[in-house]
């Protein structure tokens, strides 16, 4: 198969921004995750608007999709927002100002983190876009009886590059940081 970028499924993100006028704009990412602590760091193409909107203003929220808005995720990947300037509006998508920095939430998402630009990775044609989370904002239908954010409930996409695929979060099978004790204990 050789050397391939494209080898596990990723969480989709929609990377929120708004433009020179204020209106929000979005696009749709596979590439990203958490850089430290209280950073993350997703992948655009130079050319993208909402890269250009997140340098204007310096902040952006990432939204976890889930299928009851799979349409308007995928066509904010596809689309380009430097031909059609409010392709955010097209797809039904609310936004509201987020409290905590100058970018918008989408309505729709039950897990938003709203970050501040802290740094921009230049590639050739490729940059990562770092920011520090400033806040997360969650619906209550994702927590559990504990008030904690139940990965389950919240029905996150993921994209599998092998088959060009959406399919949303599946089944706990295991508890982080105890399914392997046994071999901690094993020839010590």
């Amino acid at each position: 198969m050789g050397a391939k970028s494209y080898v596990l499924p990723q969480p989709v993100f929609i990377i929120a921004a708004y433009d020179e006028n204020g209106i929000p704009n979005a696009m749709t990412s596979t590439w990203g995750g958490i850089r430290n602590e209280n950073e993350i760091s997703i992948c655009s193409s130079s050319e993208r608007k909402t890269l250009k909107n997140i340098m204007l203003h310096g902040a952006f929220t990432v939204s976890m999709s889930d299928a009851s808005f799979l349409e308007a995720c995928d066509y904010l990947g596809n689309e380009t927002g430097n031909e059609v300037p409010d392709k955010f509006a097209k797809t039904g998508l609310k936004a509201t100002k987020s409290k905590y920095v100058n970018a918008p939430i989408i309505e729709e998402s039950t897990l938003v983190i709203e970050c501040e630009l802290t740094e921009i990775v230049r590639g050739n044609h490729i940059h990562a876009i770092v920011g520090k989370m400033v806040n997360v904002a969650v619906d209550e239908s994702v927590l559990n009886e504990r008030g904690k954010i139940d990965a389950k409930k919240t029905g996150m996409l993921f994209f599998d590059s092998f088959s060009n695929s959406y399919f949303a979060l599946g089944d706990k099978v295991g508890n982080a940081w105890n399914e392997g004790i046994e071999f901690m204990t094993l020839n010590r």
